[in-house]
Formats: structure tokens, C-alpha cells, sequence
């Protein structure tokens, strides 16, 4: 217990030297007290003063005033509706590519558990190469899309969204 103690007083000692070597040089130990003192009567002074101040340079908000006078009125604008009807092309949303035939038809199938339709379309390329894709849709709108998409990355397929035109 007197090591404890007497530890610290070490540090307190230690730390008092630290305090006064933070002082500026123009100040003396004796005058630390009158410091101390003088703020407690400066805090008590100023606030009274600069809340004068403050209310002289307190800038004088109109705000409530200046918002009834004024009115903005927008501009009319046509509105957008988009519609199935003004588009001239539907989306087919391409799942995959596949150079089997039985790989497609495992994937259709694995779309077909979402409840999607999908189906098979065979490429054959001018290289002799014969590819087989998995399309789902076409969807007519945006939102039919996107719903079909959510359901394609559920299950770790990455889309790609292709613009057909319209039929007819």
C-alpha cells in the first residue's frame, strides 16, 4: 500500500513539473493562481456581453414572413406513361449459351422449377460451330422483366437482357 502511494506522488510531482513547463514563459508559479481566479470572474462577466454582441450582430431571419409572399408555380409538363402499346420492341432475357444441346435442356428445366418459360434456340455460327441458347420471356414490360431476372439470380444465373422487336 505505501508503494502505491508513494507512486502516486511521484507521478502527481511529475506531472505538476509537466503542468508548468506547458506554461508560457512570461508566467511564474505565482501567478498561476491569479489565473486561476480570473477566469472564474471573467466567466461570469462576458456571457452577459456577448450575448449584447450577439444580439447586435444576430442577423434577422425573415424566413416565415418571405414564404407566404412568395409563390412557385411550375411549369406544366406533358406526363410519361410508358405503355406497352408505345414501345416497339419486347425484352428476351438470354440465360445462358451452351454448345450442348443436353446442357441447355438442363438449364430450361432448372428455369422451369421458377415458373418461367424458357426455350431453346440452336445457333449454328458461319465457323461450322453450333451453339444452343436459353432464352426466357418475351416480356412486353419492363416489370415482367425484372421480376423474371430476380428469379434467374436466386438461383446463380446472370442474365443478359436483349431488345427484340415486336412482332406484327
Amino acid at each position: 500500500m505505501k508503494w502505491i502511494l508513494s507512486l502516486a506522488a511521484v507521478g502527481g510531482f511529475i506531472g505538476f513539473i509537466v503542468y508548468l513547463n506547458s506554461l508560457p514563459s512570461g508566467q511564474s508559479a505565482n501567478n498561476v493562481p491569479q489565473q486561476a481566479e480570473q477566469p472564474a470572474t471573467k466567466v461570469v462577466t462576458p456571457p452577459q456581453n456577448t450575448a449584447k454582441v450577439e444580439e447586435e450582430k444576430k442577423p434577422g431571419f425573415r424566413f416565415y414572413e418571405m414564404l407566404p409572399e412568395s409563390e412557385v408555380v411550375p411549369p406544366k409538363v406533358e406526363e410519361y406513361t410508358p405503355g406497352p402499346a408505345k414501345q416497339d420492341f419486347d425484352y428476351l432475357v438470354q440465360s445462358g449459351s451452351f454448345r450442348s444441346k443436353a446442357d441447355a435442356e438442363r438449364q430450361r428445366a432448372q428455369i422451369a422449377f421458377q415458373g418461367l418459360r424458357a426455350q431453346v434456340q440452336r445457333i449454328d455460327l458461319d465457323n461450322g460451330s453450333t451453339w444452343y441458347r436459353v432464352n426466357v420471356g418475351p416480356f412486353v414490360s419492363r416489370s415482367q422483366m425484372n421480376s423474371a431476372i430476380d428469379k434467374l439470380v436466386s438461383i446463380n444465373i446472370e442474365p443478359l437482357v436483349r431488345k427484340i422487336p415486336k412482332k406484327g
